[in-house]
């Protein structure tokens, strides 16, 4: 696979969710990044990453902690985490584009 050099290159230990949160800053990028995901918990569980992508690329960079069911009834079923920034990520700014090709859905998973 031949990348450009604005690609985000995982890792090989890295266990990766990107989820898109949007182009309009709601709260702030964790809140925007951590809550109400349609995922499976148990493969949620596995990621050390969580990336924030906004236009195709690495806005924020998320260590999860702790993924759990959300408490919000409007989103029964769905996931969350509990995890700290890591502001100074080798990912900010790297471009997920060809993770995603023409898929709409929100999230993607690398390496898991």
């Amino acid at each position: 696979m031949k990348y450009l050099s604005n690609e985000l290159i995982p890792n090989a230990n890295d266990r990766i969710i990107c989820v898109k949160v949007g182009k309009i800053t709601r709260e702030n990028f964790y809140e925007m990044a951590r809550k109400y995901w349609a995922v499976k918990i148990d493969r949620a569980k596995k990621a050390t990453h969580v990336l924030a992508i906004v236009d195709g690329h690495v806005s924020a960079v998320f260590l999860p902690q702790e993924w759990r069911y959300t408490d919000n009834p409007q989103y029964e079923g769905r996931c969350e985490f509990v995890g700290k920034e890591e502001p100074n990520s080798e990912y900010v700014g790297k471009s997920v584009t060809s993770y995603y090709g023409r898929s709409q859905n929100p999230v993607k998973y690398i390496n898991m």
